[in-house]
């Protein structure tokens, strides 16, 4: 049970990562797509102040965005602690309650 538990959150993990990645890899996508736009028009200086502040607003939002994940993986993942721990309380319990048996067997003639 505890590897199942382990694998969602190594892919929980892995999930957050790849957001991150992906969300970093598209500002750079968007940035070299301004930047050749800027460089193909020989923007004027408001051109390349429009899209810094594009840019910025952008990087914004990604961070949100980023923020938001990892809230939500960090309220998973203690979700997920107190369902571990309330099944080992339950496992626990069963086992104590077949020792329990076991021995009231035993002592059974």
């Amino acid at each position: 049970m505890n590897n199942g538990l382990g694998r969602l959150m190594r892919n929980g993990d892995v999930a957050l990562r790849f957001s991150v990645v992906f969300a970093v890899a598209g500002f750079i996508i968007m940035a070299a797509g301004i930047y050749e736009i800027d460089r193909r028009e020989k923007s004027s200086s408001e051109t390349v102040t429009r899209n810094l502040t594009e840019i910025e607003q952008r990087v914004r939002m990604l961070s949100e965005q980023i923020r938001i994940l990892n809230d939500q993986y960090t309220t998973q993942i203690n979700r997920n602690d107190r369902q571990l721990q309330s099944l080992d309380a339950q496992v626990q319990t069963l086992e104590s309650r077949l020792n329990d048996l076991e021995d009231h067997l035993r002592v059974r003639p």
